[in-house]
């Protein structure tokens, strides 16, 4: 069976490059009904899960879905569907299935089980040869996850498993078992060049056990990587972590974690690096934001930069994180200060890239204001200013 699948994909590739005169052609039933439709044909099911906004399913849409090959091997194979992940069924296939990224494409059977998912933009190649894997089943997701729970912990099947869940974007299930994986090894195969790539593309929680691990022994991973390197992927986690809470907002990002983010800040206090200064003061600025409090928040911004932390492109990213919260602040004085903040910024630039985007963020707390014509004014203005020397 596999030979044989194998070699009917070959023949689908040969013409991977050929004119596009036909698509994938896609089915508008209701969900109940597409399963109906697969178990009276025997096919499994192909689901686009796309997203209006979403540039590469656009893209997979108007040059991969419309190339001959694909569109031969997909309509000979499978009931294939397109679902609007935000309307419809959308929203309930979504949590069914765990599409949490888009563009999703889901290979399920007739029963409605999912076998096979990646995630992302895919070539006409790839694309063909994700659905023989999901059609022929020994290295489909569903098959790979049911040997690993089922304890199969052979050191190149687990690698495989991991980049399974990359690409198949399940990244708590990935890190779970990449943590489970490294744990088993002993300290001359931690501190290796295999476990530190397994770690940059697995690992991401600076509070974790093995991310804690690396920091405090930073300096047996300078002995096989580039000291730069290893620096920056601990700045890396160490600004996403904070970042979570930058960009949270009550009502869409549920509760304020206090619990993560006292751990996070005492953590912090304890470590003697570079950066600390810079990730404490988002974290500050973060919890007055969380508090509703902008005056607090202006307070620590104006703190922050007083002690020198940020400069640069850091210091532009760290005022525009925060300044942008005031469009929600009801404290007309706030916004008027900030006004006033914005433009000593501006004076401080001739010309040029930050002076715009200052120029920018002046023109989103006059428009805050109720002052749309000034607003459209000075950005129309900053437009300029940004291809000044």
């Amino acid at each position: 069976m596999r030979v044989l699948l194998f070699f009917m994909l070959g023949a689908f590739l040969i013409g991977e490059a050929s004119a596009q005169n036909r698509s994938i052609e896609f089915r508008k039933d209701e969900w109940k009904k597409i399963l109906e439709i697969a178990k009276s044909e025997n096919k499994m099911i192909f689901v686009d899960c796309y997203t209006s906004w979403c540039g590469p399913c656009k893209m997979l849409s108007n040059t991969v879905f419309t190339n001959d090959s694909v569109a031969d091997f997909y309509n000979q194979h499978f009931i294939n569907v397109k679902v609007d992940m935000e309307n419809g069924e959308g929203p309930e296939l979504a949590k069914r299935y765990e599409v949490k990224a888009f563009p999703t494409l889901l290979y399920i059977d007739k029963t409605g089980e999912l076998v096979h998912c990646v995630v992302g933009f895919q070539s006409v190649q790839k694309l063909i040869e994700e659905g023989g894997i999901a059609m022929d089943g020994g290295m489909s997701f569903r098959a790979l996850k049911k040997r690993y729970d089922a304890g199969e912990r052979n050191p190149e099947f687990v690698r495989t498993y991991i980049a399974q869940l990359s690409e198949s974007y399940r990244p708590k299930l990935q890190e779970e078992v990449a943590t489970e994986y490294i744990n088993t090894l002993d300290e001359d195969q931690f501190y290796s060049r295999d476990c530190w790539n397994i770690i940059i593309y697995n690992l991401s929680d600076p509070l974790s056990p093995l991310l804690k691990k690396l920091v405090k022994n930073r300096e047996r991973f300078y002995r096989i990587i580039a000291k730069d390197t290893v620096d920056l992927f601990i700045d890396y986690t160490f600004r996403s972590k904070a970042g979570g809470f930058t960009w949270w907002e009550a009502g869409k990002h549920g509760v304020f974690n206090q619990k993560v983010y006292d751990e996070y800040v005492a953590y912090l206090l304890t470590l003697n690096l570079p950066e600390v200064p810079r990730y404490l003061a988002t974290l500050y600025a973060a919890r007055e934001v969380a508090d509703g409090d902008y005056r607090g928040m202006l307070d620590e911004m104006h703190k922050a930069l007083s002690y020198g932390f940020f400069y640069g492109d850091n210091k532009l990213s760290y005022i525009q994180s925060y300044i942008i919260r005031l469009e929600k602040c009801d404290d007309v004085s706030l916004k008027q200060e900030a006004i006033g903040w914005m433009e000593t910024l501006m004076d401080e630039y001739p010309v040029g890239y930050y002076k715009s985007e200052y120029m920018r963020l002046k023109a989103r707390l006059l428009r805050a204001l109720g002052k749309e014509k000034e607003a459209t004014d000075l950005e129309t203005e900053a437009r300029k200013v940004r291809m000044m020397h």
